[in-house]
């Protein structure tokens, strides 16, 4: 009732259309293809507006950020009311053509912007209400939902090709050519849908599909499951424990594995399914979240479970009632972007602000969300593949081998983390201390010692000085200070805020050098060790929280230089706040009897982020009783500043070894790669 008059109001011209009784050649290709490219582009868009968002809150404050982000989001449903003098197709139109030059943008810029990549997002979400509208509406053409699928497949894969660090920010001619083929196609499959198919659609009977809220604002809370866990292969590899090629295979087999199910679940209550994704994401995320195989099946069970609600959602119904304006999938949409943010701001705040509630509260009101649209959405009579039953009547089914195709699409897929794992280097160091793949380890010295350089580096994500979301420019830093054994803080795996880069796997890749990660703030960021020697074990572990917001921790590797040379490396970060002093030093105290009580009588290294400057309280923990010494004070100029990066105006980043290593060489140069600089020293190892 409250629909029908709302129609009314918007003066909308209405006509029921039976889907059985349309005739002609059968269904389009075309609407679940731009719904596809459309998934496909504003997914990257998507991630890459985040860590911009994320320099925007940095520079305002996490605070007025909580407040400015939803209001920027808010901007389609402002101008919802647009759609009274929209047509579905024009609303496909221009939304689509909007986001495609929004990432050829973001492309070609010298740095994306924060309001080129929200922009895209916000757009990017109107188009996928529109093509969702469309594809749901055309005769016997492929179900919507699968069009949803085979976009995330085809930006997984590309995830996947550039191991986790999107397109729009690098400049190499394989991001090029996804930077503009991608926007290309998409531009190319809008117009033949909202034109050509519309001018086919005029021949024969218009059909417009029905204006929903809950069909636009479904995919809201859908891409944000999808970008926290369910496609996201950093989150896979580090709650799982597996490799990142491995991960991405467990992401692309979920999509097979979505798409199938409306095929291979009849039966199944739909009750169930709403439990699953409401479970899933509750256990898969936050500090809490599952690990080892149980994180693995989680995702598998999540995506299966999302798979048969958006089948059941955007089933095509028998009869649809079709509408000519646009206002509420535009409301829709802009619900839609209220909800990603909904769901992703606060996720990612409450680790800087307390919020009151744990983590994964978040991710579950979001999948409650979905399962509560979905249901709205759903249409009673129809079903995934609802159609015309006699021979006489069924029309040529051009969406028939649809499902069989997204299917296969992801198996296929598997070529690419297939190709990431045979061509990943292997972490063999050559003379210089940078890594080769055929070159041979290094020799001890004459006096049987040996020489290694190492560093320690707060990389703040990934995320420069500038915002930039750019590894590469912490992997240049690391190759120019020839770093050997790098114990690396604030290391995001498949963070939002991050981009959903998997930084660890990264700079592994792109150093040769072998990489253990702990987890602290939750399994998608903490700490790492990357060495291009050897690592024999490694292990890690949590420090209390006490005054602070986010969970602290450490990483510990063992690293073999040779002739049976070990050295004992300790990546850790701990608190930052200023007024949390007894906090600080709580943390340096269980780190110190972590390492007391490994039981092992070799040589060691102690590094990170302590947040405590010389002289301080802080700073008095790592000093008192332990034997340790600061590379930087022995052997360097203890008056250098590590942070800000810009300029810096304290000391907070540290090396500290036993006694009975010797340190030369400590350097702390220049950069804006990170909000820190890093801390270089070469470090002399004695046998027993």
């Amino acid at each position: 009732m409250v629909g029908r008059q709302l129609a009314s109001w918007c003066g909308a011209r209405r006509r029921a259309v039976a889907v059985t009784g349309s005739g002609g050649s059968g269904g389009s290709v075309r609407p679940a293809l731009t719904v596809a490219l459309i998934t496909a582009v504003v997914a990257e868009v998507m991630r890459v507006s985040f860590p911009l968002l994320y320099d925007l809150a940095g520079r305002i404050g996490f605070t007025t950020a909580a407040w400015v982000v939803p209001l920027m989001f808010a901007a389609p449903l402002a101008v919802a009311p647009l759609g009274r003098w929209l047509s579905p197709r024009t609303l496909l139109l221009v939304s689509g053509l909007g986001l495609a030059v929004a990432r050829v943008i973001l492309q070609f810029q010298d740095r994306p912007t924060v309001a080129v990549a929200v922009a895209g997002t916000l757009l990017g979400l109107v188009a996928l209400a529109a093509g969702l509208r469309a594809a749901r509406a055309e005769v016997d053409g492929p179900p919507a939902a699968l069009g949803l699928y085979l976009g995330l497949t085809a930006d997984t894969a590309v995830r996947l090709a550039l191991t986790t660090w999107d397109a729009a920010w690098q400049s190499t001619p394989l991001a090029m050519i996804v930077g503009t083929a991608g926007p290309a196609l998409l531009a190319a499959s809008v117009i033949a849908t909202a034109v050509v198919s519309g001018a086919e659609a005029d021949q024969r009977s218009p059909l417009d599909g029905t204006d929903s809220v809950a069909s636009a604002a479904l995919p809201g809370p859908v891409l944000a499951l999808q970008t926290l866990v369910l496609a996201n292969p950093g989150v896979v590899a580090s709650s799982g424990g597996v490799t990142l090629p491995m991960a991405g295979s467990i992401v692309l087999v979920g999509f097979a594995v979505a798409a199938a199910m409306p095929a291979v679940s009849r039966g199944v209550p739909l009750w169930s399914a709403r439990l699953a994704v409401v479970v899933v994401a509750a256990v898969s995320t936050g500090p809490t979240g599952l690990t080892g195989v149980a994180a693995c099946v989680a995702v598998l069970v999540g995506q299966g479970a999302t798979g048969l609600l958006l089948a059941t959602a955007y089933a095509r119904p028998r009869a649809v009632e079709s509408d000519e304006r646009s206002i509420r999938t535009w409301a829709g949409a802009g619900c839609a972007c209220l909800l990603l943010v909904g769901v992703l701001l606060p996720y990612q705040i409450s680790y800087e602000l307390p919020l009151g509630l744990p983590q994964f509260v978040f991710p579950a009101l979001g999948a409650v969300l979905l399962v509560a649209l979905a249901a709205a959405a759903s249409t009673a009579p129809s079903t995934p593949e609802a159609g015309p039953t006699s021979k006489e009547d069924r029309p040529v089914r051009s969406g028939r081998l649809a499902r069989p195709i997204a299917v296969l699409a992801p198996i296929i897929a598997l070529g690419v983390p297939m190709w990431s794992a045979l061509t990943w280097p292997a972490a063999t160091p050559t003379a210089s201390g940078t890594a080769s793949a055929t070159a041979s380890t290094t020799t001890s010295a004459p006096d049987g010692t040996h020489q290694v350089r190492v560093a320690t580096y707060n990389i703040h994500s990934a995320v420069s000085w500038h915002g930039d979301l750019d590894p590469a420019g912490i992997a240049e830093v690391l190759d120019d200070g020839g770093a050997e054994v790098t114990m690396l803080q604030e290391v995001a795996r498949g963070w939002p805020l991050a981009g959903g880069l998997d930084t660890a796997a990264w700079l592994s890749r792109r150093l040769g050098a072998e990489v253990v990660y702990g987890g602290a703030a939750d399994h998608q960021f903490g700490n790492a060790v990357l060495s291009v020697h050897p690592i024999s074990e490694h292990w890690s572990g949590v420090m209390d929280r006490g005054q602070g917001t986010m969970q602290r921790g450490y990483v510990a590797a063992s690293v073999v230089l040779g002739d049976g040379v070990e050295l004992d490396v300790w990546s850790t970060h701990l608190q930052h706040q200023d007024h949390t002093t007894e906090t600080r030093q709580a943390q340096a105290r269980q780190v110190l009897t972590a390492w007391e009580s490994s039981g092992r009588d070799v040589p060691a290294l102690i590094g990170g982020d302590f947040n405590s400057r010389p002289g301080s309280a802080d700073i008095e923990p790592w000093f008192d009783g332990t034997g340790l010494v600061s590379a930087q004070d022995v052997a360097g100029d203890p008056d250098l500043n590590t942070s800000p990066a810009s300029d810096p105006d304290h000391r907070i980043d540290w090396i500290l070894g036993t006694e009975d290593l010797a340190f030369s060489a400590v350097d702390i140069p220049s950069t804006l790669a990170s909000d820190h600089l890093p801390v270089f020293a070469t470090v002399v190892v004695a046998p027993e």
